[in-house]
């Protein structure tokens, strides 16, 4: 979720006030279910501050967007340090689950701008691709050591996430991170038996 901790010594200028409470009020209703009138009273300003910023609820949208997905692209870079691609990639998984869990703001509102929300195509997909980045440049070097058979690593990285996705919404009665380590062990070695029968 977007930082709210501000404090009187550093409050969030106008625009970040904005995107904070955007940000919630998107997250909880969705595009259609919230206003510029809504957004202005959450952050404490006229109506007409809003349009200072953003020229209509769209491109206000737009930036609530691109920051959650900013923070959530930074926050994975940072956790696939170190190791090999395996080591990196699984780091980042973990973030991602920590983002995008069921009860997770962040998951409601990617979902809603990827899914329902009549915002520029171009530009949510490049919100997107900047999202799966990190993780298809980690399976990417997978392939490029001959770890990975040569799998487009656009296509690998959308099945691993919507494995975590799923793994995570299920009512197993497991921990966060061993549902992510369960998917991210079944993408790699399949569900397959690697030794025949006796």
């Amino acid at each position: 979720m977007l930082n709210k901790t501000a404090t009187a010594a550093t409050p969030p200028d106008g625009r970040e006030r904005i995107i904070q409470a955007a940000f919630q009020l998107f997250a909880e209703r969705g595009f259609y279910g919230v206003s510029i009138s809504d957004v202005a009273e959450s952050a404490g300003l006229v109506k007409s501050s809003i349009y200072h910023h953003f020229e209509n609820k769209e491109a206000l949208y737009l930036a609530v967007l691109g920051e959650a997905f900013d923070k959530i692209s930074a926050e994975m870079k940072a956790n696939a340090v170190g190791g090999d691609w395996q080591t990196r990639l699984k780091g980042a998984m973990h973030v991602l689950a920590r983002t995008m869990g069921p009860r997770s703001a962040d998951l409601s509102l990617i979902l809603e701008g990827i899914t329902h929300t009549p915002t520029n195509p171009r530009k949510k997909e490049e919100l997107r691709a900047k999202l799966l980045l990190v993780i298809a440049n980690e399976i990417a070097q997978g392939i490029a050591c001959g770890d990975l058979q040569p799998l487009d690593p656009k296509m690998a990285t959308a099945c691993l996430i919507g494995l975590i996705v799923s793994v995570l919404q299920t009512n197993q009665n497991w921990s966060e991170a061993r549902r992510v380590d369960f998917a991210f062990n079944l993408f790699l070695q399949g569900a397959v038996r690697r030794a025949p029968r006796k």
